[in-house]
């Protein structure tokens, strides 16, 4: 067996296994995907909108947590702007009438913003929504009940996109959708490693009792997931709480974007080392976290391996077509025959990847009762997104080696339009 056999091999097989893997984990725990019910003694909850240079989108924000399904006395919003140069302030202002706390300081990143958010607190709850992010009015009342245990410290939402607009966002709906479904997969394993900025809800005693957030990083989501992991905290996923983020419009955006987390999720996996291959931590420490960089290792070398095919039988179609006198009506004739039809184990994994990855996009999308049309946005994933992967995570590589500030600076928004879908 040739050396690129040998990891196409381990490719196929590692990617099948975990798909098996997490789809038998949701079917197992299919009877607890209901939410618990809330509460009957709804408690104070604090939601922050950390904001810079976001005057585009920051009204609609904040009236979808105006409109949210919950007493206006027990809900406090938060509107914290970072040094923006733009109408962000004027326009969160705007909304002091209607009980908006707004603060304002000196551009320092989001991390620095919520922290100051979380001095002016006062929710037994509390909880981000980025400025770019909208939610259900029935979110948070989804979320509340899984805190019946004390052990619970934070819940993440269904994060999703809006309405896509261009090949990227198209593909990013796919993108979010997955981590729908792996999000919830998680939460059964006790292996929850991110909780997103658009409306993970906390219990305000985490920061209370161990600090704020991490300025130190590019990703605060992934560094406070990492640090209730490593004490011992519980974190829970409301599979049907939806949250809707504008997706990056174009290609640099998104690269930018996902450098960011891939950088971020370097950094806090190098910080919070003593998870990894721990059998204290269980599937976090043991699977999860070794599977994802796994996962990029064997990503960036398919990747590589199909460049290299691709120039290899481009060469050879060359070469035919050079000993024909590039007369390519002969390379036109062809034979159809099903004996010639690829029935090696490599095809029959790759058919079984392929239905199990259709059925985790289904069920993300029933689970999180998605209704938006999906089907042009998966072909383009499947022609796309591994690819894109590969070289947003060389990328990543490159930045952290280099130790390249790709940190929250609230850069300023170019789309023309956003749509709350």
């Amino acid at each position: 067996m040739e050396f690129w056999d040998v990891i196409l091999y381990t490719v196929s097989y590692f990617g099948l296994f975990t798909a098996v893997f997490f789809l038998l984990t949701l079917i197992e725990n299919r009877n607890s995907i209901k939410n618990p019910k809330p509460p009957k003694k709804l408690p104070t909850v604090t939601v922050m909108v950390p904001a810079c240079n976001e005057e585009k989108c920051l009204a609609k924000t904040v009236k979808s947590l105006l409109a949210l399904n919950y007493p206006k006395d027990k809900l406090q919003i938060i509107v914290i702007d970072d040094g923006s140069t733009d109408k962000t302030l004027s326009i969160a202002r705007g909304f002091e009438k209607e009980g908006v706390l707004v603060l304002t300081k000196q551009n320092g990143g989001k991390g620095t913003a919520l922290n100051l958010g979380l001095k002016h607190a006062r929710g037994e709850f509390v909880g981000c929504l980025d400025a770019d992010s909208f939610v259900e009015p029935d979110a948070l009342l989804k979320m509340l009940g899984y805190f019946r245990r004390k052990s619970v410290m934070a819940v993440t939402p269904s994060l999703k996109c809006t309405e896509p607009k261009t090949i990227w966002q198209r593909i990013q709906v796919i993108e979010f959708l997955l981590g729908v479904y792996l999000r919830k997969v998680f939460a059964y394993l006790g292996s929850i490693h991110v909780t997103p900025g658009p409306f993970t809800i906390f219990r305000k005693e985490l920061f209370d009792r161990h600090g704020g957030y991490d300025t130190s990083t590019c990703t605060e989501d992934i560094e406070i997931s990492l640090r209730m992991q490593s004490l011992g905290y519980e974190i829970e996923n409301a599979v049907d709480a939806n949250v809707y983020a504008v997706a990056m419009p174009t290609f640099m955006t998104t690269k930018r974007q996902r450098v960011r987390w891939y950088k971020g999720f370097m950094e806090n996996t190098q910080k919070y080392k003593h998870l990894l291959l721990s059998k204290k931590y269980g599937n976090l420490g043991l699977f999860v976290l070794p599977s994802a960089y796994l996962s990029v290792i064997l990503a960036m070398v398919m990747v590589t391996y199909s460049v290299y095919v691709m120039a290899d039988k481009n060469y050879q179609r060359f070469m035919n077509l050079y000993q024909v006198n590039f007369d390519i009506w002969r390379m036109l004739k062809i034979k159809w025959d099903l004996f010639y039809i690829d029935q090696s184990p490599l095809m029959i994994i790759g058919l079984s990847a392929l239905v199990i990855g259709i059925a985790m996009i289904y069920l993300a999308k029933r689970m999180s009762k998605e209704k938006q049309s999906i089907a042009f946005c998966y072909v383009l994933f499947m022609f796309l997104y591994l690819p894109l992967y590969a070289y947003w995570w060389a990328s990543a590589i490159h930045a952290r080696i280099r130790n390249k500030d790709v940190g929250w600076r609230g850069r300023k928004r170019k789309e023309a339009e956003i749509k709350y879908a």
